[in-house]
């Protein structure tokens, strides 16, 4: 399934509720191509929106459309209770087919101008489950339209441990879309032994509604 077709089944499945209700989305895409030949390579799109119950609960969907060494769509839906106007928490679900499923709890905040928000639960996979945590940051530069940003993700089980480490810089079009680059390293430890690959990336994001984009993202 290719992004307009994710994007028309993601707007399908929140038509049925009110449009004030509809608090925002985003539409966009990441490019990543790593210094050696690696499953890292390829294109991904993503689509998302949220959808408010009232001024403490909203619920959220993303989907991501792969297209690299493996091509696949997975959805995510979020149940989320909104602390403040600076702070929520909420629980995620992620299905990428039949025998992959990613599931937990996360947590995010506005602080200094900026955001950090973080996740903690499990991934099933061909019936083998592993402990997953990340986080990720946001801080903008003052008196510019960039900020900067950082992502942490890590995979562990009882034989292998994959960490993914990503650093990059956001520009911001006024009344328009967000283009970034980045610089990541995907990363596994095992008593055999280690490796990692490094990669860069670039993309662009474009964030509507009136909370401009969702409060999380696609785990």
């Amino acid at each position: 399934m290719r992004l307009p077709t994710a994007v028309a089944a993601l707007l399908c499945s929140v038509s049925p509720l009110a449009a004030q209700e509809f608090t925002g989305g985003e539409l966009g895409f990441e490019y990543n191509q790593s210094f050696d030949d690696s499953d890292v390579d390829g294109t991904s799109y993503f689509a998302g929106a949220e959808m408010a119950i009232n001024r403490e609960f909203s619920f959220g969907v993303d989907l991501a459309d792969i297209d690299g060494a493996d091509v696949s769509t997975q959805a995510t839906f979020h149940g989320i209770y909104h602390l403040s106007d600076a702070a929520s928490v909420g629980a995620f679900y992620s299905y990428k087919d039949e025998d992959a499923a990613t599931y937990g709890i996360e947590g995010g905040i506005e602080i200094w101008g900026g955001d950090v928000s973080g996740y903690v639960g499990r991934i099933s996979v061909d019936d083998e489950s592993a402990f997953i945590i990340g986080f990720d940051s946001s801080n903008p530069i003052a008196d510019s339209n960039f900020s900067l940003f950082s992502d942490f993700d890590l995979v562990s089980d009882d034989e292998v441990a994959i960490t993914t480490n990503e650093i990059g810089v956001e520009y911001n079009i006024p009344q328009g879309a967000d283009i970034y680059a980045l610089y990541g390293q995907a990363s596994a430890f095992a008593d055999g032994g280690s490796g990692s690959t490094d990669y860069f990336g670039v993309g662009a994001r474009i964030r509507f509604g009136a909370e401009r984009g969702t409060t999380f993202e696609a785990r």
